[in-house]
């Protein structure tokens, strides 16, 4: 089982949105879960507890939180210094800067999702993990605000092979390279 450990529920909705795409066929509470918290502090306080004390279908945790501007290298060593203890596989992916830096990483989503929308590819979105101000970015372009919509509305229709972010890249690479190993450990995790 794939336990993914988001910071905000804005990302469990995407996730939830794509992984089935990532992983056909597998069902979500079986084959994968993600478990939203409600912030850095929240996740960083679970870390430790809720990977030593799952013991149910041998997991394997994927622990995601946003960069917003600090120092990648520390925030990571950070949380494998917290996930190491449980003695549980993992995986620590950062999300430059935050999650709408993924968003934006698919202007034709935006497009799909949000029709009325001028979405121009802009210079500042052809790298847009290098956006510090992401979340900003898109509720100007698009107009709406609310976080959890806006994740699932774009996540919607995500072309998976298709992002100009380089963190939602590494993290798909990852979650591939997870279920493969995951399939070939068990005969197709069932």
């Amino acid at each position: 089982m794939i336990v993914l450990l988001t910071e905000e529920p804005s990302m469990a909705r995407l996730l939830e949105i794509i992984i089935p795409k990532l992983w056909p066929g597998s069902v979500q509470g079986w084959d994968w879960i993600v478990l939203p918290h409600e912030g850095k502090s929240d996740l960083e306080r679970s870390i430790p507890k809720r990977m030593a004390g799952w013991n149910y279908r041998s997991p394997h945790f994927v622990i995601l939180r946003d960069n917003d501007g600090a120092d990648c290298y520390a925030i990571k060593k950070k949380l494998c210094d917290l996930a190491v203890g449980s003695n549980k596989p993992f995986h620590v992916r950062i999300v430059c800067q935050e999650l709408e830096s993924w968003l934006l990483g698919d202007l034709a989503a935006v497009k799909c999702a949000y029709p009325r929308t001028a979405v121009r590819n802009k210079a500042k979105f052809r790298d847009p993990d290098r956006l510090t101000n992401a979340s900003q970015e898109l509720g100007r372009l698009i107009n709406v605000q609310g976080k959890i919509a806006r994740a699932k509305n774009i996540g919607r229709h995500f072309d998976l092979g298709n992002n100009t972010s380089r963190s939602f890249n590494n993290f798909i690479e990852t979650f591939v390279r997870v279920v493969e190993a995951s399939e070939d450990l068990s005969g197709a995790y069932r």
